[in-house]
């Protein structure tokens, strides 16, 4: 099998990241199938919370480039996934452009050892994409003072635990007296990371904080809908 697919790749171009599929057609990541799917997804209104934003919903496709970001080295995919979102001439860029400007990106940080094996925070590559769509800029306010261990894996409660008192801010001497602080992560699950990080800027702190990632985790129960949904729209068994 994999003999068979390493002459599909020979062939044909390298594998589309959404399928797996080998095309000579991709842009440079996905298939024009995968591609118009995702353009469907970018459409689909996602709101974790009323201060938090996110720019797709969580699908096996864009999960699967949220993982090449994430553990592939694919480090342009956070540019290429904020380009091709409703930031850009959509939803998401006329919500962002009702903020309070300018607007400050804060990456939530990795650890060291963690960044060491990456070679690159994914958050703030998002942040940096997010940056040069809308005009803002990267401010790195906040610290991570301790490793933590994966949250996939863990409930509500233990990602609560996990993350409490993680971080902190390291704001500039200078703060800026306008603008809005928007705290960026990859995922949105329980929102326990990005709230963690919210509580480290304190009660006190002068400027609107807001949240943006490139996918929310929804529950199970709306994801089972989205099934449903799909299987009574197109006929899928």
């Amino acid at each position: 099998m994999k003999f068979i697919r390493n002459v599909e790749n020979f062939v044909f171009g390298a594998e589309c990241l959404g399928c797996g599929q080998a095309s000579r057609y991709l842009d440079p990541w996905l298939c024009p199938d995968c591609a118009e799917k995702l353009n469907r997804e970018s459409k689909a209104v996602v709101s974790p919370g009323p201060d938090a934003y996110s720019l797709f919903p969580m699908r096996p496709l864009t999960r699967r480039l949220v993982h090449a970001l994430k553990y592939k080295g694919i480090s342009g995919m956070a540019t290429y996934l904020v380009q091709h979102s409703s930031v850009v001439g959509g939803t998401m860029g006329a919500e962002l452009a009702l903020l309070p400007r300018p607007l400050h990106f804060v990456p939530v940080p990795l650890h060291r050892a963690r960044f060491r094996e990456r070679g690159y925070n994914q958050a703030e590559m998002i942040a940096s994409a997010l940056a040069v769509v809308t005009g803002g800029k990267v401010c790195k306010w906040l610290h991570r003072r301790s490793f933590v261990v994966s949250q996939t894996k863990l409930s509500k409660e233990e990602r609560e635990r996990n993350v409490a008192f993680a971080f902190e801010a390291q704001l500039p001497r200078n703060l800026p007296g306008r603008g809005t602080v928007v705290v960026v992560d990859d995922v949105f699950t329980t929102g326990a990371t990005t709230a963690a990080c919210l509580d480290a800027f304190g009660r006190d702190f002068p400027l609107p904080l807001k949240v943006c990632t490139l996918l929310y985790d929804e529950p199970a129960s709306v994801v089972a809908d989205y099934a449903a949904d799909c299987q009574m729209e197109w006929g899928v068994d």
